[in-house]
């Protein structure tokens, strides 16, 4: 039995020509833009958890509050007196810029502001999606803050 050494060149064209392909497709998935989106999604998701722990362990009402105006932004807040308005803000995150310049707040569905009561259950049981995406508003992710007050990345 012989053995040949190499390829031919049609194997190589065809070789090639996969590789073109799983290139192009993976191209998408290492975008900056999406990246960056996809943690913004995340470190809000993560935000909504530590809003609802920040009530029980503080035993006062505390929330986050979105704005969808600019590049948007939100913020986690202690909330004393509940009425629903910030009495002290204890984080701010603007989208737009630093970090997160690439993404942009872009809607926000539900309760705003999204607040959970002293024993971490939201006040309001109604579900909240805020929606981010690149800042040509080509790839988006939306946080689903459920009525339960946990949050889901879709």
């Amino acid at each position: 039995m012989r053995w040949r050494q190499g390829l031919s060149l049609i194997e190589l064209i065809l070789l090639l020509a996969v590789l073109g392909v799983a290139l192009t497709l993976s191209a998408g998935l290492l975008n900056p833009s999406r990246q960056a989106v996809n943690q913004a999604a995340q470190s809000l998701a993560a935000q909504v958890t530590r809003a609802r722990l920040e009530a029980i362990r503080r035993n006062e009402f505390v929330g986050l509050r979105f704005s969808a105006q600019g590049a948007g932004q939100y913020e986690v807040f202690v909330d004393t007196n509940r009425d629903g308005a910030p009495d002290a803000v204890l984080q701010t995150v603007a989208f737009g810029q630093g970090d997160w310049g690439r993404v942009r707040l872009t809607q926000v569905q539900g309760a705003n502001p999204f607040l959970f009561d002293t024993r971490g259950i939201p006040k309001e049981f109604a579900e909240t999606a805020v929606t981010l995406s690149d800042r040509q508003g080509t790839y988006s992710k939306t946080v689903r803050i459920s009525p339960q007050g946990r949050a889901e990345v879709r």
